[in-house]
């Protein structure tokens, strides 16, 4: 690591510190006590603002709480931000939907001008193809802090229940094209999945009842999986469709190596057979299904009913 780049990552390495020791530097860094000693001297020509002191409980104490210095990017670095901006501008149903171009004008103008040069370079000869939102999303804002906040939301979703419910969310997830959130049901008691698209009504609510924390919805959310889908699946795959697999799949799949081939495990709920039928056709010729037996026949009706179309 160059000298320029590792007191840039001690800077932030020192950035929620109070207190700090110099064999802390040494260990983090891969240091001798020499060459740290150096670094604290640069840190603080760069402005960190400290003083030592000597004794069982000493150190080097930062007296300014927050680091107001500029953290550095190398070249690899600058050249991930742009590379993610470009990749991410498709999934364009957020908030922040209009803040990408902007955002990605003024770290260009922050730059020098060779490096300008680079990333315009890299606009013009590499393409980026992504994954687009494939409907608008209405009210992300709203859910997006109710999932942070652990706020209680009243909103009509009609994929399952047809009247208002109210929900605490898990958190949220784009999949296929799609923004989802695995959202609790209060008055059910139940969990659901469910598209961000399709809701119609989202308004925040004063928790008239005891609502679970964060940590007990998570656990929720893990009993459930654990208790509803418990119907095993087995799938045999070619290299291509392990290929297809990792490129779209679903938490609970995982692709399995052993002598005999390439396998696809995982567990479904019976209520939603129907999904993972759908999804292993969208497989192709490159799944073939091992068990389930009801899963096997709800696939072969589907193929049925597609070829009757011809």
């Amino acid at each position: 690591m160059k000298k320029s780049e590792r007191l840039n990552q001690e800077l932030i390495y020192l950035s929620d510190k109070k207190v700090f020791h110099l064999k802390e530097l040494e260990e983090a860094f891969a240091i001798s006590e020499r060459t740290a000693l150096r670094d604290i001297a640069d840190l603080e020509q760069l402005g960190l603002a400290f003083y030592s002191e000597t004794g069982r409980s000493g150190g080097y104490h930062i007296t300014n709480s927050k680091l107001l210095l500029p953290i550095r990017f190398n070249t690899a670095e600058i050249n991930a931000i742009f590379f993610a901006l470009q990749a991410i501008k498709n999934i364009s149903e957020t908030p922040y939907s209009n803040a990408y171009q902007k955002i990605q004008v003024k770290l260009l103008k922050n730059l020098p001008t060779r490096l300008q040069k680079q990333i315009n370079l890299q606009e013009e000869f590499v393409q980026y193809v992504s994954q687009p939102s494939l409907n608008k999303v209405t009210f992300f804002d709203l859910l997006l802090k109710a999932c942070i906040n652990n706020d209680l939301v009243l909103a009509e979703n009609q994929q399952f229940i047809k009247e208002k419910q109210k929900l605490q969310l898990l958190d949220l997830f784009y999949q296929a094209g799609n923004w989802f959130c695995h959202a609790y049901n209060l008055d059910l008691k139940r969990w659901f999945v469910l598209r961000l698209d399709k809701f119609k009504v989202v308004k925040q609510l004063k928790p008239d009842r005891v609502i679970m924390s964060k940590n007990e919805l998570s656990e929720s959310y893990q009993e459930y999986e654990q208790k509803h889908y418990c119907i095993p699946y087995q799938c045999l795959l070619t290299k291509a469709g392990e290929q297809k697999v990792k490129y779209n799949s679903y938490p609970i799949m995982k692709v399995i190596h052993n002598r005999q081939g390439i396998y696809l495990n995982g567990s479904y709920n019976k209520e939603e057979l129907h999904y993972l039928v759908d999804y292993l056709i969208s497989l192709g010729s490159e799944v073939k299904i091992i068990k389930s037996r009801e899963l096997k026949e709800k696939y072969l009706e589907k193929l049925q009913r597609i070829i009757q179309q011809y």
